[in-house]
């Protein structure tokens, strides 16, 4: 496999990953229903996100790839919410 299409898949995992961290917040404001399962969710996506990337990185390198691509996601998936209700 090309190392692009790792990183690429690897990146759409962690944004369903933090896609589901965001519905799985009590406070989320795109759905009024709480979707009680997306946490696990969440979880297996960030988890299979670590495993593609560990495919070509080293596992500590995996785990903070992960993460730093995670961080801005979740910063970012509220204030696009908000963006979206106002009018």
């Amino acid at each position: 496999m090309s190392a692009a299409f790792l990183h690429s898949s690897a990146f759409a995992l962690v944004v369903a990953g933090a896609a589901c961290l965001y519905l799985a917040s009590p406070r989320q404001s795109l759905l009024r229903l709480r979707w009680r399962k997306a946490g696990l969710f969440a979880a297996a996506f960030l988890l299979a996100a670590w495993m593609v990337w560990r495919i070509r990185l080293e596992s500590s390198t995996a785990f903070f790839a992960t993460l730093a691509a995670l961080m801005p996601l979740l910063i970012a998936l509220p204030s696009v919410v908000a963006l979206k209700g106002r009018k």
